[in-house]
């Protein structure tokens, strides 16, 4: 008997109509999972999945499971009510307009839990119009088994005066009445489904809202959950500890969902607005921080609205040039998408297309032993009719046959060759013919005309390759592939996006290593010639999260499923908080004072929700209306506001997920440093009294290596740091700009400072 739950959560949406919703899902997570309390081995929790990823998780959840397991399934979000009597949970994109299609259907959960093996469930509905969903669950007795299901209004109350719903209350009370074992109403250790029931009505009245609950079979005997008073007999202190793998991580437990949401809007953006451009995203840290498992969210959050094409650089790119590996990527993604027999006719279409551009050498061989096999079998065939030569002529035939089939084998080896559809094929190719990297340019053009989606490449491990192959990969994107629609004519093809995760000193060390003659005269004063190579392939650059104290805390406790002792006031704290983000008039200072009031546990817990309510269209446009006063510092490069913004945005994002909030011109000010003198940027993240050289000329020698002395006493970069607009940058500033809690605190993770 295995003991599983399920915790589906939408906290924000894609129509403007549905508002972001704040719950705390994650406390009931803690509580499930509490080896003490829940003991469920497997809690799986989702926030904000598409519609096909959560009918997909729900069904499988069902229908795996085996008679004798014990289920939970809880969800929360916005309740809607459609046509003819229909209730819907709405997923992330669901339009209000066409909720049978775009909507999660009572009719879909309950044909699940009717098919199911397993009959002992607890469900728990937490949104609008609950009550009348929990109504369409109902099953037959023989299929009802023994079911408690926990709706948080009432289904009779919605039709004749609306709904009434107090958001996330009934999440608290069932948390509040496992953790604190206060649900155990008989006092013998054991919360029984019929002790819970009892419990939420009871609290959940006194709160000024009226819950339902229905209770099928013999509900009395499911366990739900354990006192905790008990726990210590029951199970010992490291009993939960698990092995841990370290592969991407399947559930979200430092906020990385909420950065990849950043991403997916850009990139969502953009591909709207101008189909027509590429755009390439880097993703900078170093190994182990996290960029596999942000890929992995980023997929989830893209699909199905873009293809997405997995290319792992340390193992593809090893036997030929990278070109042939990412052409070959997307064919196998572009066809993976289609029905069998449009995957079978793709691969016909790209064949012809492939000999239509390059296929001279094929088709003459082709052609050759097309004559050869006609003139042999017209000097064999009988001259004359009578059954002796016919019979004569059946054996040479199938001689012919014969010989063909090795001449049909060459024939596919030649493809392989001249038809680059091999490693060595496209060396070949490369060396053979007349324009080569233009046919190969054109062709990926066309591959891109198949699909109707948007295609994001997603580079993962470049920062295990050696540096020839690191410059040889970008600079096949950057050359090749990043504008091959454009360079093809093919105007109505949407331009590819790259996604690049990889460290950003590995990336750079291995232009300077490339092009280390050129290095002293292209570089700029705090830009040498990695920082100016980067800068020109990559439109945005995402620095991977850090790990404050308060975070890396929460995250163990996560991983090993411990309960804070505070736990009760740090939910109620960060239900107020999620509350009151969800409330904000769209000014991105009201959002900051929200997380910086909160105590390190709650900020810790609504970090990713801040990061999203930072993303709403009002605040986003009220943010670039205030940092329009910084043009005057950006330089005299035309692309900087767009530039600044972009650096400004996706630091303010990173900041708010890490906990910390400096202010609106200070972070503006150290955008500014990142854009124009990198180099000088990365050295004073890492050591920030290093600034002392900055604000006072006099004490360069002291602070700074020789190679930053000429830029860190430069004018401009002295007008940027002693700037009114929220400077002096000094070394607190900087420390709370990068990352590091305003008490100057170290902040693990970082590079040592740049020689």
């Amino acid at each position: 008997m295995a003991r599983k739950a399920l915790l589906i959560s939408f906290t924000s949406y894609d129509h403007p109509s549905l508002g972001p919703v704040g719950v705390d899902a994650y406390g009931l997570y803690q509580v499930l999972r509490d080896s003490g309390v829940g003991r469920y081995g497997s809690v799986e929790s989702s926030t904000n999945p598409s519609l096909r990823e959560v009918e997909q998780t729900i069904s499988l959840f069902f229908s795996t499971a085996e008679p004798d397991d014990d289920l939970f399934l809880y969800l929360t979000g916005h309740g809607i009510e459609g046509t003819a009597g229909r209730y819907y949970l709405a997923a992330t994109e669901t339009d209000p307009a066409d909720l049978a299609g775009t909507g999660l259907s009572a009719d879909f959960i309950r044909a699940c839990l009717a098919d199911s093996p397993c009959l002992n469930r607890v469900i728990v509905l937490d949104f609008c119009h609950s009550g009348s969903f929990m109504a369409a669950l109902e099953l037959p007795r023989e299929r009802a088994g023994t079911t408690l299901t926990i709706a948080a209004t009432n289904g009779s109350r919605e039709t004749e005066n609306g709904p009434a719903w107090s958001e996330g209350v009934l999440t608290g009370v069932v948390i509040e009445g496992l953790r604190t074992g206060a649900a155990d109403l008989g006092g013998d250790g054991v919360v029984t489904g019929e002790e819970l029931a009892e419990y939420v009505v009871d609290h959940a009245r006194t709160i000024l809202q009226q819950p339902s609950v229905s209770l099928r079979g013999r509900v009395g005997a499911l366990r739900v959950a354990w006192s905790p008073e008990t726990a210590a007999a029951v199970a010992p202190p490291d009993s939960d500890v698990d092995w841990l793998s370290d592969s991407p991580a399947d559930h979200d437990l430092l906020d990385r969902k909420a950065l990849a949401r950043v991403i997916h809007d850009r990139l969502a953006r953009i591909a709207d607005e101008r189909p027509d451009s590429s755009f390439l995203v880097h993703l900078d840290g170093r190994w182990g921080t996290g960029k596999s498992t942000l890929l992995k969210f980023l997929r989830e959050r893209l699909e199905p609205g873009f293809l997405v094409v997995e290319f792992d650089a340390w193992r593809q790119a090893r036997l030929a040039h990278p070109w042939w590996f990412l052409l070959t990527a997307a064919r196998d993604a572009i066809a993976g998408d289609l029905g069998w027999w449009r995957r079978k006719a793709l691969r016909v279409k790209e064949i012809s297309e492939r000999v239509r551009r390059t296929g001279g050498p094929y088709v003459a061989a082709v052609a050759v032993l097309l004559v050869l096999a006609g003139g042999i079998a017209m000097w064999l065939w009988p001259r004359q009719g009578t059954s002796d030569q016919w019979g004569a002529a059946a054996k040479v035939v199938t001689a012919v046959a014969g010989a063909l089939v090795p001449l049909w084998a060459g024939a596919l080896v030649a493809s392989r060759f001249l038809l680059w559809n091999s490693a060595r094929g496209a060396k070949l190719f490369e060396q053979s013919g007349t324009n080569p990297l233009h046919e190969v340019s054109a062709h990926f053009s066309w591959l891109l005309g198949q699909t109707r989606k948007p295609v994001v490449f997603f580079v993962d491990d470049l920062d295990r390759c050696p540096h020839a192959q690191v410059v040889d990969l970008l600079d096949t994107v950057q050359t090749l592939f990043r504008d091959a629609p454009r360079r093809a004519g093919a105007e109505d093809v949407p331009a590819p996006f790259f996604v690049v995760a990889a460290d950003g000193a590995w990336l750079r060390k291995s232009y300077e290593l490339t092009y280390e003659t050129f290095g002293d005269c292209v570089a700029l004063p705090g830009k040498p010639l990695g920082y100016l190579f980067l800068d020109k392939i990559f439109q945005l650059t995402v620095r991977m999260p850090l790990l404050t104290e308060a975070k890396q805390q929460h995250y163990v406790d996560r991983l090993l499923r411990i309960g804070d002792q505070d736990a009760t006031a740090v939910t109620a704290e960060t239900t107020d908080l999620r509350r009151r983000l969800n409330a904000g008039q769209g000014r991105e200072s009201e959002i900051l004072d929200l997380v910086a009031e909160a105590s390190p546990a709650a900020k810790a817990a609504v970090a990713g929700d801040a990061a999203l309510a930072l993303l709403q269209p009002e605040v986003v446009r009220r943010t670039e209306h205030e940092l329009r006063k910084f043009r005057p510092l950006l330089g005299e490069n035309p692309r900087g506001m767009k530039h600044f913004f972009n650096t400004y945005s996706i630091f303010r994002c990173v900041r708010t997920l890490e906990g910390n909030t400096p202010s609106r011109d200070t972070l503006a000010l150290w955008s500014i440093v990142r854009m124009r003198w990198p180099s000088l940027f990365d050295y004073l993240e890492c050591c920030p009294d290093a600034v002392a050289g900055v604000l006072e000329p006099i004490l360069v020698a002291d602070h700074l290596p020789a190679n930053l002395h000429g830029v860190a006493t430069s004018a401009p970069v002295c007008e940027v740091f002693t700037s009114a607009l929220g400077g002096p940058l000094t070394a607190a500033r900087i420390r709370h700009c990068a990352g590091e809690p305003v008490t100057g605190a170290a902040s693990p993770g970082r590079h040592a400072p740049p020689s």
